[in-house]
């Protein structure tokens, strides 16, 4: 396991959730995880012994995150959960992308990421 560090998360529509080390748009992010091929979100308290933590799980790593709250961790869980859900049809795709529940609402991104690779 690697530290905690904190990062800002921006979910599109395409599937692609990208985090950088600010909110700046200009900012390259430092890696991208397609939630199209993302096999399971879920909690992931017992793994990391930190409360309201979330683990993304895609074929080659598994992707820690929590909120500085109990609230933002539970909004980040249903958007990450729900998303796999909704299908994305590959017009929207090459119509352009949008960036969809790019922030906590109300509120400064401040989630929090852990990244493993198995």
């Amino acid at each position: 396991m690697h530290r905690w560090q904190r990062r800002w998360f921006v979910l599109y529509d395409d599937g692609e959730l990208t985090y950088s080390v600010d909110e700046h748009p200009e900012t390259i992010p430092q890696a991208i995880i397609d939630m199209t091929k993302v096999l399971e979100v879920t909690t992931a308290d017992s793994i990391t012994s930190h409360p309201h933590s979330i683990a993304i799980t895609a074929p080659d790593r598994v992707t820690f995150v929590k909120g500085t709250c109990p609230e933002e961790s539970k909004w980040w869980f249903n958007v990450l959960v729900a998303f796999p859900k909704s299908k994305v049809s590959s017009v929207h795709i090459r119509k352009g992308r949008h960036k969809r529940n790019a922030t906590f609402p109300g509120g400064q991104a401040t989630t929090i990421l852990q990244a493993q690779s198995e």
